[in-house]
């Protein structure tokens, strides 16, 4: 091993590394409740456009995606757009995190669109008393979904799982005070309790799952898919709202409720897994092809 990476893989380095990432945080949160809404997204998509065209870090893969995808429907010129889109999204989505976490209602409100009848929609579910499961995806900003939840008093849960930096985790949790956590590594079993309870559980169920997934169609192509939305929903009869919030072009959000999906036990377990899990792909593609460049494209969907 070189002597660079003894170095870096040195206890106290590693230490002093993590502690200066968080110290970075620090200050981009601190300026983030800073600034007011306007000037984030304004500052957020002008960072985000420096960085599509100067930092090298995902570009060739957000491009490899967006070409696997629209490769034959979309120009070069086009797709190059969708991309650059991809990172202001990226940027502005983490300046806005800090400052909602300080926002009044009357101000979160003020930033969302939404029909009556989607928000009715989510009431009604909690009325049949088998909770529900709010399932996104890291599309537009998905952190508005929790801060909803929060904001109509609902009790929500949100799904996580920790960063390897100790102390990021407590800026994540102070941030999400809103709302209950549930590490995914340590206490998934009390995803069934609280759904029995009535309660609400949010999740985000567009990640990678490697080897611990099953293989189900996205876009045309095997993806592995984490199978706990459904397993969950399943097993307890909860239903299941595919929902997100989109960023529209003044800086506001809009709240689209696409779909809700009620899991039917047929008696074969891992079958029924697959047709809730299938259902749920379509709807977020349904919603990328609609908004292609809010969905986060920087990182491996498919093995």
């Amino acid at each position: 091993m070189s002597l660079f990476k003894r170095i870096k893989k040195n206890h106290h380095v590693t230490r002093v590394r993590r502690y200066l990432v968080y110290l970075a945080a620090l200050g981009l949160f601190a300026l983030a409740r800073w600034l007011s809404w306007e000037q984030i997204v304004s500052w957020g998509r002008r960072f985000g456009r420096l960085g599509f065209r100067w930092v090298k870090y995902g570009r060739k893969l957000t491009l490899d995606n967006l070409i696997r995808v629209f490769g034959e429907e979309l120009t070069e010129e086009e797709i190059l757009g969708i991309a650059e889109r991809v990172y202001q999204n990226m940027v502005v989505t983490a300046l806005e995190f800090p400052r909602m976490s300080s926002m009044s209602d009357r101000e979160f409100f003020r930033l969302i669109d939404y029909e009556e009848e989607d928000i009715q929609s989510l009431r009604d579910l909690l009325k049949r008393k088998r909770g529900a499961i709010f399932a996104s995806a890291h599309m537009g900003n998905w952190e508005m979904l929790a801060g909803l939840g929060g904001r109509l008093g609902f009790k929500m849960s949100i799904l996580f799982k920790p960063s390897t930096n100790p102390y990021l985790n407590r800026i994540w949790f102070s941030l999400r005070s809103r709302n209950r956590l549930i590490d995914i590594t340590k206490n998934l079993a009390l995803v069934s309790k609280r759904l029995r309870a009535n309660e609400v559980v949010c999740i985000l169920f567009d990640e990678n799952a490697r080897s611990r997934g099953v293989k189900i169609p996205f876009f045309g192509r095997p993806a592995s898919t984490y199978r706990g939305p459904a397993y969950f929903a399943l097993r307890t009869r909860s239903p299941i709202a595919c929902a997100y919030f989109i960023r529209l072009e003044d800086g506001r959000h809009r709240l689209i409720v696409e779909r809700i999906i009620e899991p039917v036990c047929t008696g074969d377990l891992e079958k029924d897994i697959i047709t809730v899990m299938t259902e749920m792909n379509r709807s977020l593609e349904k919603m990328i092809r609609e908004y292609p460049d809010q969905w986060n494209w920087v990182y491996k969907r498919w093995s």
